[in-house]
């Protein structure tokens, strides 16, 4: 079964979110990484509740709302177990996130009515705000029922059968993943309470605002175990990080693989017009993260933004990492535009989606070519 969405997916375009059902040939869709794209082929198959029963594999699976990250998906997001979703970075299969509760099968559905869309090139579109694969052709148009009776505009071309990043369907970037969406949901990874998080703890807080918290924790007693931290404001705990992202400045400093790293996103953002003491703590034991408890002060939204140093946020990192900062940047610029595309008409959007996403990129890279030369 190849990658699809189910009918009623929303995906981002110039005008709106539409639902996939609803897209034409022409609709420029928006992809996170070539910007407005048109629609050039749209495939279309629907399958029976008893055919799924005797081929389980074409069953579909459901993302909860916020099951990635927050607000991300936007809605429930129904597809096909083989499509490819981008996160940190790479492609992982939707069949690779299963967790039975936020990320499960959802068998209810009958008929299935799948569809996918194809752009130009390889590109990754916003379904219900996920980051995901649009159509590759990996040999399996044939299965859509309508492959030879949507022609492709004149001089459009398939867009051939490569990834636009890398696959992994296992392996440690795919289970720090699994983790980080388990703890969202509740759920404790297999075994992960019961691996070792005693002996002294390492790292700090090293940066957070209203909406995220970021900062390293290791247990040199337990070098390759991750360490599962706890965020609270006053008593309450309102997040649960996993200390497992790779940033190489800790390698090369020998804080164990590297792999200790934490970026979290508030599951609901703070009031900014309020005062916090964040206090970051061990899960197993409260005890607390160096640069605990972190002060946040009350303040308006743009003066957040002055406060935000690119340059100084990335001095020292590797050439991947600067680039994971880029793509991160230009993400934000695309949920912005999703925003003003909903709030207000279509004249005048694409004139300044088509300015503001190369100045970003533009003023980004200066920035962080200035650090790299200072």
């Amino acid at each position: 079964m190849c990658a699809s969405f189910c009918s009623g997916t929303r995906i981002l375009t110039t005008r709106g979110r539409v639902r996939v059902e609803k897209l034409r040939l022409g609709d420029r869709v928006i992809t996170v990484d070539h910007g407005p794209q048109p629609v050039q082929w749209i495939g279309h198959r629907i399958y029976s509740h008893a055919f799924l029963r005797l081929n389980p594999n074409g069953v579909p699976i459901r993302i909860q709302v916020g099951a990635i990250d927050d607000g991300v998906p936007s809605r429930n997001l129904y597809l096909s177990p083989f499509h490819n979703l981008l996160i940190d970075g790479v492609l992982i299969p939707a069949e690779a996130l299963l967790n039975g509760s936020s990320v499960s099968y959802c068998k209810e559905l009958d008929p299935v009515s799948y569809y996918n869309i194809e752009v130009p090139m390889l590109a990754v579109v916003l379904a219900e705000d996920m980051p995901a694969e649009s159509y590759v052709d990996r040999g399996d148009r044939a299965m859509f029922m309508n492959t030879t009776s949507v022609e492709m505009p004149p001089g459009a071309k398939a867009s051939g059968s490569r990834a636009c990043a890398p696959i992994l369907e296992s392996g440690p970037i795919v289970d720090r993943v699994r983790a980080r969406i388990a703890l969202r949901a509740g759920i404790n990874p297999p075994d992960i309470m019961e691996r070792p998080q005693d002996g002294p703890l390492l790292g700090t807080v090293e940066w957070a605002d209203h909406h995220s918290v970021s900062g390293w924790a290791w247990l040199p007693d337990h070098p390759d175990e991750p360490v599962v931290l706890e965020i609270l404001d006053k008593q309450e705990v309102i997040a649960v990080a996993l200390a497992d992202q790779h940033r190489s400045d800790l390698r090369r400093s020998g804080i164990g693989s590297g792999c200790h790293a934490f970026h979290v996103e508030l599951p609901r953002a703070l009031d900014p017009m309020q005062s916090y003491q964040l206090v970051v703590r061990r899960a197993a034991d409260s005890h607390p993260l160096p640069g605990s408890p972190f002060p946040l002060e009350a303040h308006g939204p743009s003066e957040a933004l002055a406060g935000l140093d690119l340059a100084a946020m990335v001095n020292g990192a590797d050439l991947c990492e600067t680039r994971r900062v880029i793509a991160w940047l230009e993400q934000q610029a695309v949920k912005l535009h999703a925003l003003l595309v909903d709030s207000q008409p279509l004249a005048g959007i694409m004139e300044d989606l088509n300015e503001t996403e190369p100045r970003i990129r533009r003023r980004a890279v200066e920035s962080l070519k200035s650090s790299k030369l200072a």
